[in-house]
């Protein structure tokens, strides 16, 4: 079995590319890979936006959602080149005001712990969805939110701490993120069609528009302002402007020759820190992938992998690549949490190092049956038997330090219930319980416990608002 690239395979590949998203329901998407100095295989699938006649090019403009983080890492990473910053000296060092929940975290978390995804925190992401706090007012909120593991214990995927990072970067350059990322990494990179907000992108360019994998099927659904988490995720870029970011990482220069960061600090970044993944793998032909800072790590195949995924409301995307190989791919799609991504970046790895088949396709198809069996829902409301007198007895607003206001309200339909501009339907389930519903474009299912003082009167309640094991359910309280 040998293991030399073939390029040229990939545009035998093409169409079964095209039938692959096509089964995935994907309306579009595009495909990019890099060969050492050389783009070798750019192409788009599909259309921009279903029933439209706008095909979607090397240049469309799709959200990368968490492939963000690794422009956020490379921030720090210039930064600690620079002395400005050290990976392993605490926060509260640079940010004296910086506070988790707890003290030993606050005084002992550095950048380091941030970008590995082991502060104890998990993701607790109702609260920055859809959100209208400012990324300041957020970092205020931080430290109400609890953990589930010890401090460096446990990998658990971060959005807010991302966010701290990028956070971070102002207060030590002056600059917003946004400004520093755009000066220090795209202008030297030459990624001049890569933005930070829906607004300024749709200006460019053609943007893809966003989609969703309901029960009902494949539909569109509103794009998602997530700029106040912006260093997490908020980026917009093309094909043509991510394969220059995969050059960079694989060739450790721009293509002038000139170093933008010393190879030291990028292989920092692509060192494993902390095993990411439950044992054991999911396919025995990838190792456990471990979490480096801003990218994840892997063995697939045999060859080391560098990569990140992301997954933003409407959108899916997976950067990779294979540093001994200087083999890289990206895909760029719609549709989130869609597996076409990684299942093109599996199958053209293949394809390229002429290694033996597999079918991805069957593999994963099984993955989605699965997933979506065991998220079928565990609670039953049951017939309305409250009247409207005892409806109007929860109605009220209540509030808690972290997550901040939910109003409960009533309509002539039903009792509902609204946080960040999202609106949950209110079913009975029994006594002061209700099951909370919101199907707009995440479906979330949450069973709300409404609590009473000796009088008789509603004074507060509970909800599991973050899903992680071992995560205590969120109390707000009447005001």
């Amino acid at each position: 079995m040998t293991q030399s690239i073939k390029p040229n395979g990939l545009y035998d590949f093409f169409g079964e590319m095209e039938e692959l998203r096509q089964g995935w329901q994907v309306p579009g998407c595009v495909v990019g890979i890099v060969h050492k100095d050389n783009v070798v295989f750019s192409h788009g699938f599909g259309n921009c936006r279903r029933g439209e006649e706008n095909v979607v090019t090397p240049q469309t403009l799709f959200p990368i959602a968490s492939a963000t983080k690794s422009f956020t890492a490379m921030s720090l990473a210039l930064l600690v080149e620079e002395g400005k910053l050290d990976w392993d000296t605490p926060i509260q060092s640079y940010w004296p005001e910086f506070r988790l929940f707890d003290s030993v975290t606050s005084e002992r978390i550095t950048t380091r712990d941030l970008l590995c995804h082991r502060s104890g925190l998990p993701r607790h992401d109702l609260l920055w969805y859809n959100t209208s706090l400012t990324r300041e007012q957020l970092m205020e909120r931080l430290r109400y939110l609890e953990p589930t593991s010890d401090f460096r214990s446990t990998y658990q995927y971060q959005n807010l701490m991302y966010t701290v990072a990028g956070c971070l970067v102002e207060r030590l350059t002056g600059y917003s993120w946004e400004a520093f990322v755009k000066e220090r990494i795209l202008n030297p990179l030459g990624m001049e069609n890569s933005y930070f907000s829906l607004e300024e992108a749709k200006k460019m360019g053609p943007v893809a528009s966003p989609y969703m994998n309901k029960p009902q099927g494949i539909r569109e659904v509103p794009y998602l302002n997530n700029q106040a988490i912006g260093p997490a995720g908020s980026m917009i870029s093309t094909l043509e402007d991510m394969t220059k970011w995969l050059q960079f990482q694989m060739k450790k220069k721009l293509p002038s020759g000139v170093s933008l960061l010393s190879h030291t600090q990028i292989e920092e970044m692509h060192t494993p820190l902390i095993v990411s993944e439950a044992y054991p793998p999911q396919h025995p032909e990838i190792s456990l992938a471990c979490s480096a800072l801003g990218w994840f790590v892997q063995i697939y195949r045999g060859q080391r992998m560098v990569f990140h995924a992301g997954n933003l409301q409407g959108f899916s995307s997976l950067v990779s690549f294979l540093p001994e190989k200087e083999l890289g791919i990206v895909v760029l799609s719609q549709v989130d949490h869609s597996r076409l991504p990684a299942l093109l970046t599996y199958q053209s790895y293949d394809r390229l190092l002429s290694l033996d088949s597999i079918d991805w396709n069957g593999r994963m198809l099984d993955q989605e049956k699965k997933e979506r069996q065991s998220q079928k829902g565990l609670f039953t409301p049951l017939p309305d038997n409250l009247s409207d007198m005892t409806y109007s007895s929860y109605t009220g607003n209540y509030s808690h330090l972290g997550y901040g206001k939910i109003e409960v309200f009533q309509t002539e339909e039903a009792l509902q219930m609204s946080y960040n501009n999202l609106h949950f339907l209110l079913e009975h389930i029994q006594d002061n319980r209700f099951l909370a519903t919101y199907d707009e474009t995440y479906t979330l299912r949450l069973p709300v416990t409404f609590q009473r003082d000796h009088s008789g009167r509603i004074i507060s309640f509970f909800a599991p608002l973050e899903p992680a094991p071992g995560a205590k359910e969120i109390h707000f309280n009447r005001i």
